[in-house]
């Protein structure tokens, strides 16, 4: 046996090297794994590969004009990005915000993890041969994305969370469009 860090390879096991993947697919890994024939005994997972500098960027930065990193570290999911940031920073200055600001920011935050769920689906549905599956989550992300339109004036960078609240109110359109999509999208699941 050879001790490769905690991976101790065997000699009679085929070990492949998987990644790490490019940065440009659906997330950047490097896996080490040993097969018995078609079998894996063991699989080592090695992360580190993806490194874009944005604390770095932050340091000079105020907290408000940070927040614009935020959402791209994670531009499918850009809210739940800055929703983070938001809290740690008014945790760090001791403010509060209001009650209306907190569930805006979570209905926001969760319209954005669906989104991003839907781009997951979608884009394993294609690696999988099922364009089908891509055309219908993709409809419904479009939804989501002009719902969060309607609201921050942007689809997928939004920088709409401010420490001690929001950047502005929402309007009925906001709260009719969710409405709307609320009574759409349990069928949706099921068709995927």
């Amino acid at each position: 046996m050879i001790a490769q860090k905690d991976f101790l390879i065997e000699h009679d096991k085929f070990v492949l090297n998987i990644g790490p993947s490019h940065p440009a697919t659906h997330g950047v890994l490097r896996v080490l794994v040993q097969l018995d024939g078609e079998t894996i005994v063991h699989a080592e997972p090695i992360i580190g590969y993806l490194h874009t500098s944005m604390e770095k960027y932050a340091e000079y930065k105020t907290y408000h004009q940070a927040e614009t990193i935020t959402d791209r570290m994670d531009y499918v999911a850009g809210a739940s990005n800055n929703l983070g940031y938001i809290l740690a920073v008014e945790k760090l200055c001791g403010v509060k915000a209001p009650k209306r600001a907190e569930y805006i920011r979570v209905i926001l935050a969760e319209f954005t993890r669906i989104s991003s769920h839907l781009v997951w689906l979608a884009t394993h549905a294609v690696d999988l041969g099922a364009l089908t599956e891509f055309l219908y989550c993709f409809r419904e992300r479009e939804l989501i994305l002009d719902i969060i339109e309607t609201v921050t004036g942007q689809r997928m960078t939004p920088s709409f969370f401010r420490v001690g609240g929001l950047a502005m109110d929402i309007h009925n359109d906001f709260i009719e469009k969710t409405r709307d999509f609320i009574k759409i999208f349990p069928d949706k699941i099921h068709e995927y």
